[in-house]
């Protein structure tokens, strides 16, 4: 045994040791809860900071990604405003656009081929399934060996506009560009045997293929009349999905009761 005042040097020393592990337990506590939080954070993203029910913005993980199948713009039938006409327009206000996406399983990045799965909605509209089928093969038939890189014309279009300098593209010389108009032609007189086949029925609006050039290939618009199609508005009280606040909605109870 040493002297005492040896023991209480000792003891105090324990205790300020002791003192600084709890120190750093704590500390180290604190910055596992905050790396903990912040990780959580940027993997759920902004959904799981939102945890109300009532919020229209869908950020649950464990949410499955649109498939397409829920009604939204990402639905094959579902009425896009027309961006091909002016806004001030009547056909902005009466007409609507079925937009046919990409199929990029057929040729992937090499040829524009569109997916013939039918919208249902083009049926009222005038276009049935087996023409609608008819419009989708005839413009993959032609699409798909206009765009291929390695068919024997487009070989030697690129041989001679390299050899011109480019200027047998400037002359629409090539076939890729030939093929396009007769098939912008196509379309031209598809419209013109809708529009005298619907025309004689009165308020009609014939259904319309709009030019490919307008959509850059990306998607096949069809032009319909507006089916006046509206997603109906949620009964559930106070749900701020119905568009109106939940005051608005009170007053409104209270004047019926």
């Amino acid at each position: 045994m040493g002297p005492p005042g040896a023991q209480d040097n000792n003891s105090d020393r324990d205790n300020d040791n002791t003192r600084d592990l709890d120190l750093e337990r704590g500390q180290d506590g604190v910055t596992n809860d905050n790396n903990r939080h912040s990780t959580t954070s940027r993997r759920s993203g902004i959904g799981s900071a939102i945890s109300s029910s009532n919020s229209s913005i869908m950020g649950d993980p464990d949410q499955q990604a649109d498939t397409g199948e829920e009604w939204g713009p990402q639905h094959p039938c579902y009425p896009h405003l027309n961006p091909h006409v002016p806004v001030d327009s009547p056909e902005y206000v009466h007409t609507r656009i079925i937009r046919i996406r990409r199929d990029w399983l057929l040729q992937g990045d090499l040829a524009p081929t569109f997916s013939n799965l039918y919208p249902e909605i083009l049926d009222p509209a005038g276009v049935t399934e087996q023409e609608f089928r008819r419009i989708i093969d005839k413009l993959n038939g032609e699409l798909i060996p206009t765009f291929r890189p390695y068919s024997w014309r487009n070989i030697v279009d690129g041989v001679l506009g390299l050899a011109t300098g480019w200027l047998w593209e400037d002359f629409g010389l090539t076939g890729i560009k030939s093929r396009l108009q007769n098939l912008e032609k196509w379309i031209e007189q598809w419209n013109l045997e809708m529009e005298k086949t619907m025309g004689h029925d009165e308020g009609a609006t014939p259904p319309k293929i709009m030019p490919l050039r307008r959509t850059g290939y990306i998607t096949l618009d069809i032009q319909i009349s507006d089916p006046e199609i509206a997603p109906a508005p949620p009964s559930i009280p106070g749900d701020s999905r119905s568009g109106h606040p939940p005051g608005e909605l009170a007053a409104a109870t209270a004047d019926t009761n």
